[in-house]
């Protein structure tokens, strides 16, 4: 037996998965605004735009043994689907996992976005390819022997000048044995997946601020001795509306009280907020500099905003 779909975002709130004609009647109302972007669902080709596929980063689950599942989206050249945030337009892939009673599945993980320019817009999203992918640890006493069947109810919307919903019901079945084994090639997309998620901001530390209502400052300063330069930051927020997403963000630095560099990223606000900003949620993107390894890389931020 499938569990009920549970629908979750990667920083722990719920995120409601809207079908595909759901997806069509937002997004045409979308389509009468400023800016926005059309939605075509009758586009010919349209079920080519997107493949989607159920992986697993093992080829055989055993009891209690924890393993990776994910949503693998390979879209059309010149298409992309969106982050959690879509950006000016757009609407983020909703994932319902259905797991056999007694799997327990954590959130869905979000890789880095980029932004994507589509004329005087900035989306948010992913082109060529993308893996939303969750944790999954099986019972205890789930017993070897036999097959296990993990599903999904994945939409979507495929977007470049216009915007198409897409849909699919995805299987996959995995025997149990007493010991998982590993499935090489899908363990390294998931594992190229994990190093674009965003970390915890350990070595660094954030303030943000309100300067003349207009402008979200970000002032961020390196904890520790290492006075790595950062480079080519960008801050993606988790909710939209709240800034002008198509509006450079310019960093510039300068001497802290302790000697270390202070760098301060500008950032525009919203024309017309979605909301009070009373705290800055989502992930700080540096080409270089914020954390160690291959760039680019990414903390995820929660601070208050000092409404000074």
């Amino acid at each position: 037996m499938f569990s009920s779909p549970t629908f979750m975002r990667s920083y722990g709130q719920p995120h409601r998965m809207i079908s595909a004609a759901g997806a069509t009647s937002v997004l045409c109302l979308l389509s009468l605004a400023p800016n926005a972007i059309a939605v075509d669902p009758l586009r010919p080709g349209a079920r080519t735009l997107v493949q989607a596929e159920l992986v697993a980063d093992v080829a055989s689950v055993a009891p209690g043994t924890p393993f990776r599942l994910g949503v693998r989206l390979r879209m059309s050249p010149g298409w992309h689907v969106n982050w959690i945030n879509p950006g000016d337009a757009g609407l983020a892939p909703g994932i319902a996992w259905k797991l056999p009673d007694g799997f327990k599945g954590g959130v869905v993980q979000w890789p880095l976005p980029s932004r994507i320019p589509t004329g005087p817009l900035a989306i948010f999203g992913y082109g060529n390819e993308v893996l939303l992918m969750t944790d999954v640890r099986p019972p205890a006493d789930l017993a070897p022997g036999g097959n296990i069947d993990l599903g999904a109810d994945v939409s979507w919307l495929a977007c470049a000048e216009e915007c198409i919903p897409g849909s699919a019901t995805l299987r996959l079945q995995l025997p149990v044995e007493k010991t998982a084994r590993p499935h090489a090639e899908h363990r390294t997309w998931f594992d190229s997946t994990d190093a674009q998620l965003p970390r915890h901001a350990l070595a660094w530390n954030v303030d943000a601020r309100i300067d003349q209502s207009t402008t979200l400052v970000l002032e961020i300063q390196n904890g520790t001795a290492d006075l790595t330069l950062l480079e080519g930051v960008f801050f993606f927020p988790y909710e939209p509306g709240l800034i002008e997403n198509a509006v450079p963000q310019t960093l510039s630095v300068h001497p802290g009280p302790t000697g270390q560099p202070v760098y301060e990223l500008r950032i525009a606000r919203a024309r017309i907020p979605a909301g009070a900003m009373s705290k800055v949620e989502g992930v700080l993107v540096a080409s270089s500099g914020l954390v160690a390894g291959t760039a680019p890389a990414a903390i995820e931020i929660n601070v208050p905003v000092n409404q000074r």
